[in-house]
């Protein structure tokens, strides 16, 4: 039996879209210095950018250098930017966490493939905020964010929640940062299918007093919005 958010955006014959829908192209400018040629090869490395969702309409996904590090989603150009200095931000974010734990050079990897692969989703779910017609906000985006993750990377799930949870008290780091919005993304990506994401809550990056109402919560949200994410490619 398909999980229910996968047969909804991976089904090829879904009737939920009435318009041609299409993948977002992503382009990786060149960068400026050292630093960001590095950040350009880790993103590129991640595959934090792969994915088979068709959007509502055409999106150009860049990573370029900015003045300052973030990723942002421009209505009006029907772009999603993702920053190198961001990328920067979130690798040495995450390897001083890792450091301070002693975790090997495997864990800090997923941990920051994963905490890059949120910041995309995040975007994503801004884009398909505004293309559905809807009020942009944050609260909005982690939503469609925790629906289109669960649906397109479910092997990151797990690994998603934890570099969330885990950036969440550092500032400067634009989208991931916030323990409550942290833990209500936590709480969806659980809820989606907790039998099978179990080690989020057995890691308390959702609180054990919320764990047994995520399901619930997950399904009011995909009730809510999720006829607004659209099928997969083949």
């Amino acid at each position: 039996m398909p999980h229910p958010v996968i047969a909804l955006v991976l089904s090829m014959t879904s009737t939920l879209v009435a318009a041609p829908s299409s993948e977002p192209s992503v382009r990786y400018e060149r960068p400026g210095s050292p630093r960001a040629e590095q950040a350009r090869e880790l993103l590129k490395g991640s595959g934090a950018l792969k994915t088979r969702l068709r959007l509502p309409a055409p999106v150009e996904v860049v990573a370029r250098d900015c003045d300052t590090p973030t990723a942002r989603w421009d209505h009006d150009e029907r772009r999603i930017t993702l920053c190198y200095s961001l990328v920067d931000r979130v690798r040495r974010t995450v390897k001083g966490i890792s450091q301070t734990e002693e975790a090997d050079a495997k864990t800090t990897r997923a941990r920051t493939d994963a905490a890059l692969t949120v910041l995309f989703h995040q975007q994503l779910g801004h884009a398909l905020t505004t293309l559905n017609g809807l009020s942009d906000e944050e609260g909005q985006a982690d939503r469609f964010a925790a629906l289109t993750l669960a649906a397109d990377r479910p092997k990151r799930v797990v690994a998603a929640a934890e570099a969330r949870h885990l950036l969440a008290g550092h500032s400067g780091i634009d989208g991931l940062s916030g323990m409550e919005r942290s833990a209500t993304f936590a709480c969806l990506l659980y809820g989606s299918a907790p039998q099978a994401y179990d080690a989020i809550a057995r890691g308390g990056w959702v609180p054990a007093e919320r764990a047994p109402s995520c399901a619930e919560e997950y399904n009011r949200v995909k009730s809510a919005i999720g006829d607004k994410v659209v099928r997969s490619g083949s």
